[in-house]
Formats: structure tokens, sequence, C-alpha cells
């Protein structure tokens, strides 16, 4: 009891006493309390100085504060400071009257801040203290001297699309060296991490020799990522684990070959993981290796983009003189839009003189690197790195020979190979295919490097100018010295004394053809020749070439490699010391008129003969024993004598490639028993005139086996055995025209095996063929696949042909088939598509001048058509059906409910004329699927009723019992934009009634003598926007389109029509287009409608009563540039008040013979016309024709002729009550634009050059007051009695005129 008394005494004395003694300590201890504050304050400012210290050191070594130290450095500032001011108040304690109370409260505040003193003390030990700073990513990157140009901003936008689509991980950016892609990466880098599209978004720099280590370094520092691993795998981990934390871009430029992500630590996989990579590159091989998902180009700069830049650059602004801008302008041509090129040289020349800036130009011309300043890349240098990073020897060596071609040249990749052959550069031995293969990999290589560029055509390739002129510095570096030029006079050979070191000479476009008559060329070292000239003869030196010991190639040419034949008269002799160059490997004489070439023969060491094009007397017998010979091209050639050189070329058994067509040989037959055993290539034609053969397939597809033959005359039964054979059975090109022998087939006749190497086949008057393909026999097929390899069939007037294909065994493939063709077959009754073919791969079909065609597929092979764009149809005057009507059950039978979405979906462009038998195009099932259609063009088919649907089908009867239904069906046409129908005299409709067809984008109507087709379908076609209310009334159904709502329905809306070409002939309509609101106590100002019509030609329409109709200010005609109103009989006017002021544009008004025209503009409101023609005017009006309008009193009534100024002709003719042109009731003062015009008052209508004015026998005047000017070209007047002209010329037109003719006007046909 005693123990918990005393513990209860115990703690009422601590909560009592303790807390009065505490507080008497602040009453007796003032001095003793307040004599610490200054120890406790300078200990507190010591150990904030040093944290202070530690702050500089670690913002010294860029590292960011923690947040605790710098609110420690906060609390430590504002405690010194009421110490501060605590000290101030001790001073004043003794004055104060209340000096113990005030004592009081003043200790035990400094008691206070003595402690806060020493907590602060006491947590001044941070850890951590400070950590490393975030570098500053993209933004550290200026875009100072960033321009996106139109050419690079596609490229911009591609990218960042890319980067928003969560599917593509890998993006590969792709182009020539210096053209920019870096600087471009690092400006979408920073939109993406201005749009917050990553987390992170770093650049590392990749270069030529990657360095594992230093990638992982530069993504790691801009990570703010520390390495602890000491190994290249184990920073890679820990750099993989951070880039799967959140979402990262990683730019890596200068890729030059494939990364391996995984030694790096890059996460790559299907997932993603959050990191996205963008790689820089000037090979498209490293993108596709890396699996890019997505390629992206960068273009070269256009040509006003490439100038800009250069400005820049080059501080050129409008004051610069004149001489220095033409200078520069010649300079950025020199650089073709690449971007380093045109910065370091714009850049280089900045502040120079005008002589300077012309020898910059003369170097760049010269392909001579300039001297560029330190701190500029020289592009030279840059464009150099892609020649060093090639690996493979031959892209290297044909990159060096590409530069012998001009600027700009397109290079054939024939003459590459032929030349690249001749200098035997690496992986070029062995036979001629190996050697191509090998090229054709290299040529690849140079264009995924940029390096080359595709051309125009698909063989041939181009060269950048600054490209082509390193490759000239790297040649001349290298020892290879090129001297490559245009125009230069070939006689300046012998003063340049730099020419002996040259191992190429190559001399284009020529001007004179002289060689060195008394002088060698004395080139020890050359190897290649060339000399090119489509217009001057060549005299060579007999002392010309004995010095040229080394020469390889040795071209004279008139043409670059094409297979177009032409001619030229040009000359070029061949002297007898060519028997000295026993080291050519090609010799190509291309274009000229020879003479004796039987030096050809001792050219021992000769590879490749090119004489295309040429003429000379005979082919040497010694051609024949030429053993390294394996080109010989005697494409188009022309051999003067008898003897037959066809039994020479039969004797070259060691060619590995022949091309011959002796245009002079038209009555010489090719021996039917020659063979070439390691021919590997060929193209032969034998009498066919250049006219007929098809040179542009030649000319594109570059067919390495071709055959094209007139008039082969072997019996069928003897050419299995015939050497000849081999030609016709390996050829991938087969043209034969004229073929005799009994021939009724191609399959099996030619070939029991099934020609499956044939790409195209054309067949041209062989009178004797019934089929292409016949497997009724079908022991005499080997092969179950024939035509396999087909692309192209030609079939062009086989009288006798009455089906294409006859496989009752189904032996035709037709798989690879891409276009058939066929024209004037008049027995041809049916195609006859093998059953089992799949024609998935056809594009093109064309069916002309076939009379007896029924049919042309089975619903079956219509499936299969995948990929079908174009098809044309004419003069196929028995045809009933395109897609063959079966009966339900059948097996071709297909189903109007099944397969409608796989029913021809590409078909593009449609074309049927002249089938006088056709009753509809389509069935409705297929209609459903034309999601592709824009054009469909039908003429002449007189009993043509409908274009989709039978007759059967647009019963509307049947419909409903079959559909159990009555809903309409929609068919949305949405990329048709041109509709032609043309002389259809039984049409009557174009799809059922109950199909609803939506063509938003029909830009072309063209309807012309369909007398039976109801006006109601073109009102369908026309409906402008399907939202808006089609009323269903008589008068409306009269319309063309007419369209009723609703005031709100339109108030917010601006409706656009896409059509733009209307043309109407022969039909019924009383009107066009008409818009009738149904306002709902609404005052909302309706929105136009913007019609985009150019040309409008209505013709024959003999109850239009109005072409527009609406209310004010609704309808715009803003492009309408054309209208031709002839015979409509029942139009009183032609524009509405409404459309005054929106005819901007119109050029030409034509209005012939339309006997009830009373006004061209619709003066029924004389007042609100004349109103809105004050504040409209005709700018671009020239041409004005009115002809037989015998109710018309004025042109315009109401207008002032001053809205006319560009007019220009003005013909008027057969208008009985015609009195003016422009007539107006009120007239304006001075100040306006018309009025009465007094003598030297401005002249109105001052580009009126023609006025033509006949038969008009009430006609009194054009306007009032008008005067002819005296530039007037012609105006003639004819039975006008009431026009006096000569009161209103002008007097200076005779007065100033007196030295000239002036001639009478004309007032009859005599006169005239």
């Amino acid at each position: 009891m005693g123990d918990i008394v005393l513990s209860i005494v115990a703690k009422l004395a601590e909560y009592t006493v303790d807390p009065i003694l505490h507080h008497a300590r602040y009453l007796c201890c003032f001095n003793n309390i307040a004599g610490n504050l200054p120890n406790a304050k300078e200990e507190l400012e010591l150990t904030r100085n040093s944290v202070k210290e530690r702050v500089e050191e670690a913002i010294m070594r860029t590292e960011i504060i923690e947040p605790a130290v710098e609110k420690w450095l906060k609390d430590v500032e504002k405690v010194l400071e009421e110490v501060h001011m605590l000290q101030g108040k001790i001073s004043e304690v003794s004055k104060s009257y209340f000096r113990r109370q005030f004592q009081y409260f003043l200790t035990k505040k400094i008691a206070r801040k003595i402690e806060k003193m020493a907590q602060l003390n006491h947590n001044s030990k941070f850890e951590p203290f400070s950590k490393i700073a975030e570098l500053p990513g993209m933004k550290y990157y200026s875009s100072k001297d960033f321009v996106l140009f139109k050419s690079t901003e596609s490229t911009y936008k591609k990218l960042l699309e890319a980067l928003k689509d969560k599917s593509v991980s890998m993006i590969g950016l792709v182009g020539l060296g210096g053209s920019g892609k870096t600087t471009l990466a690092k400006e979408v880098g920073k939109k993406a991490e201005e749009l917050k599209l990553f987390e992170k978004v770093v650049m590392a720099t990749v270069s030529q020799t990657p360095n594992i280590t230093s990638i992982q370094m530069q993504i790691a520092d801009k990570l703010g990522l520390e390495f602890k691993e000491k190994t290249e795998e184990g920073r890679a981990q820990r750099l993989s684990e951070r880039l799967r934390t959140g979402t990262t871009l990683l730019i890596l430029d200068d890729v030059w070959e494939k990364l391996e992500f995984e030694s790096i630590g890059i996460p790559y996989n299907e997932n993603n993981m959050g990191c996205g990579v963008i790689l820089t590159t000037r090979s498209r091989e490293v993108c596709i290796s890396m699996q890019c998902q997505t390629i992206i180009e960068l273009n070269l700069l256009a040509g006003d983009e490439a100038w800009d830049l250069f400005k820049l650059n080059a501080n050129i602004t409008d004051e610069s003189p004149y001489a220095l801008k033409g200078v520069a302008t010649k300079i950025v041509d020199e650089c073709k839009g690449l971007p380093i090129a045109i910065v370091t040289v714009g850049s280089t020349l900045k502040g120079k003189t005008v002589k300077e800036w012309e020898l910059a130009l003369s170097r760049l011309k010269d392909s001579e690197p300039l001297d560029i300043p330190k701190g500029l890349r020289s592009p030279y240098a840059c464009l150099g790195l892609s020649y060093d990073n090639l690996t493979n020897e031959l892209a290297k060596s044909l990159f060096l020979l590409c530069s012998i071609f001009p600027e700009d040249h397109e290079i054939d990749l024939e003459d590459l190979f032929r030349f690249g052959k001749g200098m035997g550069l690496p992986g070029t031995f062995g036979t001629m295919e190996k050697a191509r293969r090998e090229m054709q990999i290299a040529v690849n290589i140079l264009i995924d490097s940029y390096l080359l560029l595709q051309a125009s055509i698909k063989e041939r390739v181009k060269m950048h100018d600054m490209v082509r002129d390193v490759a000239l510095w790297i040649a001349s570096k290298s020892g290879q010295a090129i001297l490559a030029s245009t125009g230069m006079d070939p006689r300046m050979l012998i003063e340049d004394e730099t020419i002996k070191d040259k191992r190429v000479i190559s001399l284009w476009d020529l001007k004179r053809g002289k060689l060195l008559i008394d002088d060698q060329l004395n080139c020890p070292t050359l190897e290649i020749l060339l000399f090119h000239s489509p217009e001057v003869d060549f005299e060579v030196s007999n002392a010309c070439f004995e010095r040229l010991k080394m020469i390889k190639i040795l071209a004279f040419l008139t043409s670059s490699y094409t297979w177009w034949s032409d001619t030229t008269d040009c000359t070029l002799s061949l002297p007898q010391s060519m028997e000295s160059l026993q080291n050519l490997h090609t010799l190509c004489l291309r274009g000229y008129e020879l003479g004796d070439i039987s030096i050809l023969e001792s050219l021992q060491a000769l590879e490749v003969l090119d004489l295309r094009g040429s003429s000379f007397i005979e082919l040497p017998n010694g051609i024949a024993s030429l053993n390294k010979l394996k080109l010989l091209d005697l494409f188009y050639c022309s051999i003067q004598t008898k003897k037959n050189a066809y039994e020479v070329i039969g004797r070259c058994l060691q060619l590995n490639e022949l091309y011959l067509s002796i245009y002079s040989y038209a009555y010489v037959e090719f021996p039917h028993n020659i063979s070439f055993s390691r021919l590997e290539r060929y193209v032969l034609i034998y009498k066919m005139d250049p006219w007929q053969l098809r040179t542009d397939m030649l000319e594109e597809h570059r067919p390495t086996r071709a055959l094209c033959v007139e008039g082969f005359n072997a019996s069928v039964q003897s050419f299995i055995s015939l050497p000849i054979k081999d030609f016709f059975q390996k050829a991938e090109y087969l043209h034969l025209r004229h073929l005799e022998g009994g021939y009724e087939d191609v399959l099996p006749s030619m070939d029991p095996q099934g020609m499956n190497h044939l790409i195209f086949l054309f067949l041209d008057y062989c009178r004797e063929i019934k089929c292409v393909f016949d497997s009724t026999n079908a022991d005499l097929l080997q092969t179950e696949d024939a035509f396999s390899s087909l692309v192209s069939l030609r079939l062009s007037d086989l009288d006798n042909l009455e089906e294409v294909f006859h496989d009752p065994s189904s032996r035709c493939s037709l798989k690879s088939l891409e276009q058939i063709y066929i024209e004037s077959c008049r027995q041809l009754y049916n195609i006859s598509f093998p059953k089992n073919s799949k024609l998935c791969h056809l594009k093109f079909l064309g069916i002309e001048n076939c009379p007896m065609l029924t049919c042309i597929f089975k619903p079956s092979i219509v499936q299969t058509l995948e990929l079908l764009e174009q098809v044309t149809i004419g003069e196929c005057s028995e045809l009933k059906q395109i897609i063959e009507e079966v009966e339900e059950g059948s097996v071709d039978y297909v189903s109007s409910q099944s397969h409608t979405s796989l029913m021809l979906p590409k078909l593009r462009k449609l074309t049927i004329f002249d089938c006088q038998g056709l009753e509809y195009i389509f069935p409705m099932c297929y209609a459903q699927g034309l999601a592709s259609l824009e054009e469909l063009e039908i003429e002449e088919c007189n009993e043509l009723k409908y274009v989709f649907g039978s007759e059967k089908e647009h019963d509307l009867t049947v419909y409903q019992h079959q559909s159990h239904r009555q809903i309409n069906i929609h068919i949305n046409f949405f990329n048709l934009e041109t509709l032609r129908l043309i002389r259809l005299p039984n049409l009557v409709d174009i799809w059922p009634k109950y199909f609803d067809p939506h063509l938003p984008n029909l830009k072309e109507l063209h309807c012309i003598d369909c007398p039976r087709l109801p006006d109601s379908w073109v009102r369908r076609v026309m409906i402008i926007d399907s939202d808006l209310q089609q009323d269903s009334t008589a008068t409306e159904k009269e319309l063309l389109c007419s369209v009723t709502t609703t005031f709100n329905q339109l108030s917010d809306q601006v409706l656009s029509s896409k059509l733009r070409h209307l043309q109407l002939y022969g039909l019924g309509v009383k009107g066009l287009f008409q818009f009738q609101i149904r306002e709902h106590g609404s005052n909302t100002e309706l929105a136009p409608l913007n019609l985009d019509l150019i040309y409008a030609e209505l013709s024959d329409l003999p109850e239009l009563e109005f072409i527009w109709k609406g209310p004010t200010n609704f309808l715009s005609l803003q492009m309408l540039k054309n209208i031709f109103v002839r015979k409509c009989p029942k139009l009183k006017t032609i524009f509405s008040p409404t459309i005054v002021r929106s005819l901007p544009m119109l050029r030409s008004l034509h209005i012939i013979d339309c006997e009830e025209l009373e006004q061209i503009f619709d003066s029924g409101d004389a007042q609100s016309l004349y109103t809105c023609s004050q504040q409209v005017c005709f700018p671009n009006l020239n041409y004005i024709v009115v002809v037989k309008c015998n109710k018309l009193k004025y042109l315009f009534h109401n207008f002032v002729a001053g809205h006319f100024h560009n007019l220009i002709e003005l013909k008027i003719e057969d208008c009985s009550q015609l009195q003016k042109v422009f007539a107006f009731e009120c007239e304006t003062d001075d100040d306006g634009q018309e009025g009465i015009v007094k003598d030297g008052e401005k002249v109105l209508l001052r580009k009126l050059l023609r006025i033509r004015l006949s038969r008009l026998p009430n006609f009194k005047e054009i306007h009032h007051g008008f005067k002819l000017k005296d530039d007037v070209e012609e105006h003639i007047i004819n039975d006008c009695p009431k026009y006096s002209p000569s009161l209103y010329l002008h007097t200076g037109f005779l007065i100033g005129n007196k030295d000239k003719d002036v001639l009478p006007i004309p007032t009859s046909k005599k006169e005239q």
C-alpha cells in the first residue's frame, strides 16, 4: 500500500513540480541561456557552410541535390534569420518596463531555437546527399539548322505514324549518305518525346565498326543508369532489365550491318516489351536483316527546296549580286538535292567572291572535290564511306564502272554486264548465266546501299551526280583514273598529257568523229575506250590502236542498249590496227554502217561481240573460230551480201547467248537443223518486220529466251525431230505469225512436256490453229500441268480458232496467267477456260471482233478472278452473256446470296462496246461485289436492256417471292468516278428498282442516245446526299436530281457533289436540279450546296424546261468552266438569278437551237437580277456562241458589259428577235461600271477580238455606245440591216491607222 502511495506522489511531482521548475528556469537563467545562443548559432553556421560546399561540389559534378538537403538548407536559413532577430531583442530587455516578464518569454524562445539548431545539426548527415542528373535527352539536340521541306515532311509524318502504331517496334529509315537521316531522326525523337509517345527517347551512334561497350554506355548515360557489371554480357543483362521497365524509344544512328540486340542488351521480341527502335542506315539490306516491320525511305530535296537550303547556308539574299545568284543556281544543280553537299558547298562559299564561286562550279562540273574548311564534313568523304563498307568486290567494281556513263544517264544493266564481263571483274568468270546472277546480286547491293538508284525502266539504274563524282574521285585515288566527258572533241586527247595514265576514256555525245589521223593514242594502261555519238561518222586512223595493247573494252555507240529499232546513217571504218587488240574482250559497234568487218576474225580473246543495229557486207566465216566468244548480238542488223550468215552463226557452237534479227534477210529461210548445246539465252527473230514485233514487251520484260517467227513451215509430224524445236520448247517468249504445216494447236503439237518455260505467247494469222491447247488425246501430253508459267496470251486473226482451251482431261493450269487479249478470231465460239483452272492472277481481259463468241466465263471461274482489274469486250455480235447463266443445282451455279464478297473485288475498269446480242452485263450478285469499280463504259449495244441484273432479276414479283421481303438492297459503288452510257437504244434500266445505288464519288456522267431509259434512274444516280429526303411525287420523278428537305436538315451542313463532267443526250427529263426547302419556322441561314461541276453538255432534251431551281443563294457552281446547251426546245432560261454570283470560272457559253429560249439569265425580278449583277463579274468568260434562239431579245439583260472584261469571241447567228447583247434598265454614273460611253472614255470589252453576227434582222448594237477597238482581228457582219457599226467606230481607229489597209465591213455573203 505504501509503495502505491509513493508512486502516486512521484507522478504528481513529475506533472506538477518539474514544469514549475522548468518555467522557473526561464525566469532565473536568462543570462545563462542567452549566452548559449551564439555558440549554437556558430556551430549551425559551420555545419551549413559545410553542407553548402558539398552542394557546390555536387552541382559541379552535374548531380541533382536531394530534396531533403534543399529543405534542410531552407530550414537552417530560416532558423538563423529568426536567431538574428532574437539577438536584437536580447539587447533591448534591460530597457523594457516589464523586464522580468519580457525575459521570461524571450528566454523561452531562445531555448527553443537552441534546441532547434541542435536538432538541425544532428540531422545534417544526409545519405544520399545527391544523385546523378538525368541528361536532357532529345532536348539536347538543336533544331536551328533543321528545315522541314515538303520532300522530307512525308517521311517525317510516316515515322511518327509508325511510332504511334503499337504493333510496330522496329522502324528502318534508309537513304543515301548525307541525305539528312540523322537530322530527321533527331527531330522525330524530339517530337515523340514532346508527344509523350514514350517515357524516354534515347539516341546512340553505332557507326561503321560497332563497339558494343560504346553503344551500351551511350544508352545507359542517357537513361541515368550506372553499370557495376564489368563484362559486356553483364551490362547487356542490366540494360535489358532497365529497357523492359516503362517505355523507351531507341534511335540507333548510322547502322552499317546487322546488330545483335541481345549482345547490347536491347530487348526485342514479338511482345515488344515497351522498347521501340528506329535505326538509320544507308542499306535497305540492313533493315531487312534486322526484321524492320516498317522501312521508310528518305528522298532527296526537290529543286526549289535545294535552292532554299543553299541560300540559307551560303547567305544568299535578295540583295546578293545577280551574277553570283546565276552561278549559285548552277552549283545547286550540281548538288542534285543531296543535303550534305548543299550545306557543305554553301557554307564553304559563303562570303567568297564571284570568281571563287565560278571556280567551285568548274571543279564540280569536272567531278573534282572542293577544298572543304575544317569543321565541315566533306560530301566526298561521307559518300566514300558507303563505298568502303561494301564487302562484295564485284559491287565495288561495278560502282566505279557506272561512273563512265554521263550524268543523269539511265544505265542499262545489259550495257553494264557486257562491259563488266569484258573487264573480267570479280565474279564474272564461268558461264554467262552465272556471271549475270553474280552481277544482279552486286547491283542489288548497290541499290540497297543507295549508291545506285532505280531508273524509270526496271532494267535500268541511275547514279546520283554527286555519287558519280565520288566514284571518279575514288577511281583516281586508287590508280584507276577515268576520263568521262560529254561533248568533247576527241582530237583533244592528243593535247591532254594526263591521258597516258587513264584506265578508262569515255566520251559521250561527240560532235566530231575524226580520231587521230596521224597520231597514235598514247594510253599504255587504257582498258576501256568508249565513244558515243548519235549523229557523226567516225574516221579512225590505222595508227590509232597500235599502242593500246591493254585495252579490254572498245565501244563505238550511236545509242544505249535498246530493243527499239532505230537506224542511223553514221559510218565507221575499222582500221587494220585493230588486229593488235589481242586483249580485247568486249567489242560494241552499235548502229553504224561498218562495211568490211573481216578484221574481227583476228580478235581471238573476244568474248562479247555487239553489232546491234549495224550494217556490214558479210559476217566473216572466222567468227565461228573465235573460241572464247560467248555472246553474239546481231539484233536488227543488215547484211548486204547474199551469203547466208545463218550458216556461219550455226557453226558458232561456243555461244552462250545469241541475239539475232537480220532485217535484210526477209526472204532467207532459217535452217531447221541448227542447234546450240551451250546456248543459255537467245532472242531469235526471223522474217518479222520491226512493226510486227511487240518491241515494247521485249523492252519491258527482257525475256531470257525469245523466238519470233514469220511463216514457219515445217510439218507437225516432223517438228518433234527437228533440232530447231529446242528454240520453241525452251522459249519464255514465243511469237508466231502465219504458222503453216498443219498445226491445229500449240500444245501438244509443239511440246508434249507442256511448254512450262513459256511466259508470253502471241499468235497472229495462224489460219490452221483451232485451239491453243487440246487435251482430247491425253496420251500425247506428258504433263499434268501445262502452261504453268504462262503470264500473257495474245491471239489475233486466227480465222479457224474455235476454242482457246479444249481441256476435258484438266491438264492446263493457267495459274500464272495475268493477261488475255483475243482479237479478230471470227470462228471463236467459246474460250472454254479449263474447269479446274484458278485464274487468281488474271488482271486484264480484252476481247474484240469475235462475232461467234456467245459467253466469256462460267460462274465457277469468276469466283477465282480475285485480281481482275480491267475488262474490255467489243464487236462480239453474238455475245449473249459475259457470265454464263446456269440452272440452279448445276456445279457452276452460284447463288445470288453466296460469295458476293469474292466476286471481282479488284475490277476497276469495264468497257463494253458494239455487242449487239448482249441483254445485260452482270447478274446482281456480281454487282454487289464491285467495290473497286472506277470506270464503267457501255457503247452501241443495241439489245442491251439492263446493266446489272437479268430480265428475271428485274421482275419485282420474282424478287419478293424469292426473298420473302420487300426492303431495298443497298449497293455502294464508292470508287465509281466515270459512268458512260452511249447509243443504247433499248436500255430501260441500270439496276432493278429494289436496289438502292450509292455513287458518292461519281465525277463524270455521260448519257447519250438512250431513248428508253427512264429519267428516274438518273435521279437515283445523282442523289447528292443520302441523308436528304427524296420525294417521289410524279413531278419530281421527271427531274434529274430533286432534293427536298427541311430547312433545319441543311442548316448545319455544307453539302458537296463530286460530279465534274455531265453529258446528257436524248433524254426526256423536264428538269435537272431542283432544290425545295420546307421551312419549319427556322430563320437559320441555309448553307450553300457546292457542285464541283466543270463541264455540262445538254443536247437533244425535248422536254427540258429548266436546268436548276432552288432557293436564293443555295446553289454554287464555283468550278463550272464550260456549258453547252443544244436542241432543248422547251427551255426558256439557262440560269436563274440564284446562280449569278457563283460562276467565277465560266470560260465558254454555247447555246444552239433552243426555240423557246427567252433569257439566258431569268430576269423575272429585274431589280433583283440587276442588284446581283452589280456584285458579280465573269472574270474568265472568253467565248459566247448563240445560234437559232429566235425568242431571245437580249443575251444579258440588266448586266453591265464591264463584267465581261476577258471576252475574246462573240458569235451570234439566226436569232430573229435579238436586239442587243447587253441591255440594262439602270445606268450608273462615271464612277460605276457602265453608262453611256463618250468619246475619249475607256472602251469596254477591251479583249474582244472576234465578232461574228449573221442573220439578225432586229439586231441594233452590242451595248449602248459600243466602239470597236483598233486591234480587232475579225468583225464579220452578215444580214444585220439595223446594225450600223460605222456609227460607233472609235475615231482613232481610222485616224490612227492611216498607214494600214482598212477593210470594209462585209454585209453580205458575197462581200465575205
